[in-house]
């Protein structure tokens, strides 16, 4: 054998050798991909599978026959196939590698999470790995669920917290002003009580004191009338006396008299009804002896003073029977409710000016009107109720005022003249304690309105 013929055969052995050594190396290496968790896959420059190992079937449950030049994308679920397509349209442009994580949908129809990990190759397949972290997934949406549920439940904790607080907050105050309304209505009872009896001993024997003078009056004059030759220093002191003129003033100062016991009697009246201290906590009252007695009471607020020409207050009384009620805690609502009218009115310069500052019509006077009438049941309250309405022609409030106008210690009065609680204790005895409704009215310009309805029958006496 010629040196030639021993190279070429050399040369075929090597060879040999060499596909040997290329066979067992793309062998072990076929079967170290087929091990592999992860699915590793190629693809042409459309996206359609080349190459798919074993874990595709064992992950998604298609066969890598059925795979193989389908597109990668159209195994995956629905909701991401739009995005699918885009990271695609991305890839193709910038050959760059790309991380992923999409929902793909397994044979079955259940989803299954995969992370994407590709790469534009050499020649120019898209290549990668694609990894299933369904379980971390999972893992991530419960320990959210959990998070939003722990945050949910803190925010509601925190919220009745906030809630018990301001309750507590509100109770401690009420149990105070009650305290307070308590006291002021036993100190008013007694004041009442102890002015009651002088002035009724003073009222009883106003009518015999009046008896008796016309009387000696009447004597007086037929004395005068029949008696003759009487001294001349008796005539004399007569006429320094002035009789005539005493018969007619002491009769005019009598009356005077009558009207002040009569007035005292009525305010003292008026006390006795406001404090209700001498009745039941809960029984069948009328709304308007109630109303006027505050009105009394708040008389010398209403009633001309400082060269002012006073408030003047309009009744539309409407025909109301006795209505069920904690008639002490409601009258604490007309006070609260007409002070705060007085103090609107008593706080605009005369002539009165809109919010834009004209005067109004030269004939304006402050007033207060009040109205009450009977209310069907309606979608407000389904019950028979009454309706109460205190209006004053003041300037009015702001709507960012009114939705505050209820809260606890909100008060547009300067520090020192109010409390801000006066409406809130105000809203919890009409909504709380009688099932009713407490609203304001108002806009700026045109005054306020506060619109009380209450329940004529309270079918069951709140705690």
């Amino acid at each position: 054998m010629n040196p030639d013929e021993i190279t070429d055969e050399l040369n075929v052995q090597i060879q040999y050798r060499l596909m040997e050594k290329l066979s067992e190396s793309e062998l072990r290496y076929r079967e170290l991909v087929e091990s592999l968790r992860e699915i590793i896959f190629k693809c042409d420059p459309s996206g359609c599978f080349t190459f798919l190992n074993g874990a595709w079937t064992k992950t998604l449950g298609y066969s890598i026959a059925e795979s193989l030049s389908r597109p990668l994308f159209s195994f995956l679920a629905p909701d991401d196939l739009v995005q699918g397509q885009q990271l695609l349209e991305q890839f193709q442009k910038q050959q760059a590698v790309i991380c992923q994580e999409l929902r793909f949908q397994h044979q079955t129809g259940e989803i299954v999470w995969l992370e994407l990990s590709a790469y534009f190759s050499n020649q120019n397949e898209l290549g990668g790995s694609l990894i299933n972290i369904t379980d971390r997934r999972q893992a991530e949406t419960t320990l959210n669920e959990i998070k939003e549920a722990l945050e949910t439940r803190v925010a509601q904790r925190t919220a009745e917290l906030n809630q018990a607080l301001q309750d507590l907050h509100r109770t401690q105050t009420q149990m105070v002003q009650t305290e307070k309304m308590s006291s002021l209505g036993q100190l008013v009872a007694g004041v009442a009580h102890e002015i009651n009896n002088p002035v009724n001993f003073i009222h009883g024997n106003l009518a015999y004191a009046n008896q008796y003078i016309a009387t000696l009056l009447k004597a007086i004059a037929l004395y005068q009338q029949h008696s003759i030759g009487l001294n001349d220093s008796v005539l004399a002191e007569l006429e320094t006396l002035d009789l005539d003129f005493l018969a007619e003033d002491l009769t005019k100062l009598l009356a005077s008299m009558k009207v002040g016991s009569d007035r005292i009697r009525q305010i003292v009246l008026s006390l006795r009804n406001f404090s209700r201290l001498d009745e039941a906590e809960f029984k069948a009252v009328d709304i308007h002896e109630g109303i006027d007695s505050t009105l009394m009471i708040l008389q010398h607020r209403i009633k001309d003073q400082n060269n002012n020409s006073g408030i003047q207050v309009v009744k539309h009384y409407g025909k109301l029977p006795m209505v069920e009620c904690y008639a002490g805690q409601l009258n604490q609502v007309f006070m609260n409710l007409l002070t705060n009218a007085i103090d609107a009115l008593e706080e605009i310069p005369y002539p009165k000016k809109n919010h834009e500052g004209n005067l109004q019509s030269a004939d304006w006077r402050p007033t207060i009107a009040i109205g009450t009438e009977l209310k069907p049941s309606d979608e407000f309250l389904d019950v028979d109720s009454v309706e109460i309405r205190i209006k004053d022609n003041g300037m009015g409030m702001p709507q960012d005022v009114i939705n505050r106008i209820f809260e606890p210690f909100f008060t547009t009065k300067p520090i020192g003249k109010g409390t801000g609680m006066g409406l809130s204790i105000s809203y919890q005895v009409v909504s709380e304690r009688h099932g009713g409704i407490l609203q304001c009215i108002s806009q700026q310009g045109n005054g306020t309105e506060f619109l009380i309805r209450i329940p004529m029958i309270q079918e069951e006496i709140p705690t």
